[in-house]
């Protein structure tokens, strides 16, 4: 069966690459579609590995999708492709207007929760949301992360029994160096006291990942606990204005902003609690990051949290938007080093024998061949 993973970026180890990797090699002819946007954290090297790729020169923006429908349409029809299996929201667009004039099936996989309702109004979500739910209803098969985003799609009016739930896959090899990180070393280049408890937080800097419930939570425990640090790693709009809210709340002793890393996965390693106060999510890597790296995670109640996380056994779930909440779990694991030694543990048990790809990536290959069978 000929399959073409279409997403605008992909990067090496991303639950798209691991797709590649692993997908049966002796059923499946896996090629690869992007936009052309470059990898932002690692390239994949598919030339290096043997996967065709094609670019349909998506790059610039809405404004080229005229053309990159063209040249998907066309690749889809001259190389008879049996599944397109679309990443995201606007790959799912030009897969669906592209399948509708080839005997190509349509795959969505769908990576995002209620984003369209955070980041659009009005008219505009409007018709975000029709598109939304044209494409989800015309697909032969709706691939989610989460129970929680299955129910979601469901309520579209998307088949039952076209939606199926696969939690992403990490691979042991995006992680073969852990181990050998020098947390000293990163410690005194983020100026860090070498007792300080340090919690780290791995998102892009925007109003959805919660940031500011944590700077609360962070200002009420920064007296009780004089050693903690809050390490938050990532940028984006938010940015200047947490700086401003750190200065007003004189944290500036606590906090330090590290900007975007290529190194985050050894930042990681060198931290004592992983907290994620997102709003939204569809699945977090960060999540599975934090758990195979045996770090002690706090986590928000978001989409594929509450499918993977046994609360209080292999890591800890918080109401979203709730800084008391963050705080009292913060305070406990600082308080109780077993505890936390204790969570990681479970939670690297737990992804290393539930979420690995050889668990994980032969059930897109049924779907795959349910889809075309349909």
């Amino acid at each position: 069966m000929r399959v073409v993973q279409l997403a605008d970026v992909v990067n090496r180890h991303d639950f798209i690459d691991v797709i590649v990797d692993h997908l049966d090699a002796d059923a499946f002819d896996v090629r690869v579609a992007t936009f052309g946007v470059p990898s932002n954290i690692a390239d994949p090297g598919f030339a290096g590995r043997g996967v065709e790729t094609i670019n349909i020169h998506a790059e610039v923006g809405r404004r080229s999708y005229p053309g990159a429908l063209f040249r998907l349409r066309s690749y889809l029809t001259r190389e008879r492709i049996d599944v397109v299996h679309c990443h995201h929201f606007d790959p799912a667009l030009l897969a669906w207007m592209a399948t509708r004039l080839a005997p190509t099936r349509l795959v969505v996989g769908r990576h995002y929760s209620d984003a369209i309702h955070l980041s659009a109004s009005g008219a505009r979500r409007s018709a975000y949301l029709a598109l939304e739910r044209r494409v989800h209803r015309a697909a032969a098969a709706v691939v989610v992360p989460s129970r929680m985003i299955a129910d979601m799609v469901s309520a579209i009016g998307v088949r039952p029994e076209r939606v199926h739930v696969i939690p992403y896959a990490f691979t042991a090899a995006k992680y073969a160096g852990a181990g050998s990180t020098d947390r000293v070393q990163l410690h005194t280049s983020l100026a860090l006291p070498a007792d300080a408890f340090v919690i780290g937080t791995f998102a892009r800097l925007y109003r959805d990942k919660g940031h500011r419930y944590l700077l609360r939570a962070v200002r009420v425990l920064a007296d009780e606990l004089p050693s903690l640090r809050w390490v938050i790693v990532g940028d984006g709009a938010e940015r200047a204005g947490l700086e401003r809210s750190v200065a007003e709340l004189d944290l500036h002793e606590v906090v330090r902003f590290t900007g975007w890393r290529r190194d985050a996965m050894a930042m990681m390693e060198c931290v004592d609690v992983v907290v994620q106060p997102t709003l939204q999510e569809a699945f977090s890597s960060v999540m599975g990051e934090a758990m195979w790296l045996r770090r002690p995670l706090v986590i928000t109640d978001v989409s594929g949290a509450t499918d993977i996380i046994d609360d209080n056994v292999n890591g800890v779930l918080v109401p979203k938007r709730d800084p008391e909440a963050l705080a009292d779990a913060i305070r406990t694991l600082a308080l109780d080093r077993g505890l936390a030694s204790r969570l990681g543990a479970a939670g690297h048990a737990f992804v290393t024998t539930e979420l690995t790809p050889e668990r994980v990536v032969p059930q897109y290959g049924r779907v795959y061949e349910r889809a075309l069978a349909d």
